[in-house]
């Protein structure tokens, strides 16, 4: 507090850890003086001895001097700073605090502040996609079966199965005759939910609420379609990386594998089944997806028509499969382009229609 001598009541500190000491604290055109309370001897800091004035705000304003580590005087009184800035607003230390009233301080808080931000957000744009895109180079495909399996048995050890309609869907996917460096293997887990998804190293989990919910066998050629091109294209193996670390990460790019990666990896399961693919996976399994159906001279269209179909009949629950796997307008005129452009001559496929009967006659009874 400011007194009629106008004199300020502030703490002296001899370095920085020592004990603060009250002081009383004049102003002049130079500098600042300063004493003890019980003391008469008045100590003059000049202006250009001082290293740095700090403000926290208006009344909190710290002022380091002399040589390392320094000597402060902190005084928490409005009056002292506007006082300063009257008296020595010359000297460029206290012009600065005019010009913007931050301190050096601040603004070096500020700085490094905002370069640890930046260096977290260079990490996660450019840093981590680098290190996921090394690791699923580097991860050896027998490994990848290896934790894909360790996946599906969990699944299979969790879930209730459909032993009739996980032969038929297999019978389903071979006659597709998609070309593939995966042997694929696809479970049907009895539960009204509305999903589908993939799992690395060639493996697919279907929940037979979704077979209710089609009508035609091009739809669920679609879908498997598109859960397959997100194996093909390591879209699984990329989202568990993603979530693993940076020191797996690491371990894995230079090729350490071991049981202890693999456990750590087949701990990702439930992540992978509620799963949210990015725009572009989604878009690049889409394409993929297209293309295998173009080759089969399978329609399309069927692609979209159960997605449409299922986001109609839905009111209060969102479907599952529509969470993970959003269909967005542009990604609708996407395949609807991918089909316009790309026209083909479609053909009746006898094995798949028998096949897709079969799997509706099972599933209708299988309540």
């Amino acid at each position: 507090m400011m007194n009629n001598s106008n004199q300020f009541l502030g703490e002296y500190k001899a370095a920085p850890n020592a004990a603060a000491a009250t002081v009383n604290i004049t102003v002049n055109a130079t500098g600042i003086a300063y004493k003890p309370a019980n003391n008469e001897q008045w100590t003059t800091i000049q202006i250009t001895e001082m290293v740095g004035i700090h403000t926290f705000n208006e009344s909190n304003v710290v002022i380091n001097f002399g040589v390392y580590p320094y000597q402060s005087i902190t005084c928490r009184d409005d009056q002292f700073l506007q006082q300063l800035k009257l008296q020595c607003h010359n000297y460029p230390i206290v012009a600065n605090l005019l010009k913007n009233g931050k301190s050096t301080f601040i603004k070096l808080m500020l700085f490094i502040a905002a370069f640890i931000i930046g260096l977290a957000l260079i990490t996660y744009l450019f840093i981590l996609p680098w290190m996921v895109d090394k690791a699923v180079e580097n991860f050896p495909s027998n490994y990848e079966k290896k934790f894909g399996k360790v996946m599906f048995d969990q699944v299979k050890a969790a879930e209730k199965c459909d032993a009739s309609q996980t032969k038929l869907l297999n019978n389903f996917f071979d006659s597709l005759n998609f070309k593939s460096n995966y042997h694929i293997e696809i479970l049907c887990v009895k539960k009204q939910e509305v999903n589908a998804y993939a799992l690395p190293g060639g493996y697919i989990v279907v929940y037979d609420g979704i077979l209710k919910k089609m009508k035609y066998e091009e739809e669920l050629a679609g879908l498997l379609a598109h859960e397959f091109s997100h194996i093909k294209l390591k879209h699984t193996l990329k989202s568990t990386f993603n979530s693993i670390g940076f020191s797996a990460l690491l371990q894995i790019i230079f090729g350490g594998f071991d049981d202890a990666v693999i456990g750590l990896l087949g701990n990702q399961t439930e992540q992978l089944r509620q799963l949210h693919y990015s725009r572009s996976l989604e878009q690049e399994a889409d394409e993929n997806g297209f293309n295998l159906m173009k080759e089969q001279q399978l329609d399309a269209n069927d692609m979209i028509n159960l997605f449409e179909r299922l986001k109609a009949e839905s009111t209060d629950m969102i479907p599952s499969i529509l969470s993970t796997h959003p269909l967005p307008e542009e990604r609708i005129k996407y395949i609807q382009n991918l089909i316009h452009e790309n026209k083909f001559k479609v053909k009746d496929n006898k094995s798949l229609e028998v096949i897709f009967k079969k799997l509706k006659d099972d599933n209708e009874h299988a309540y």
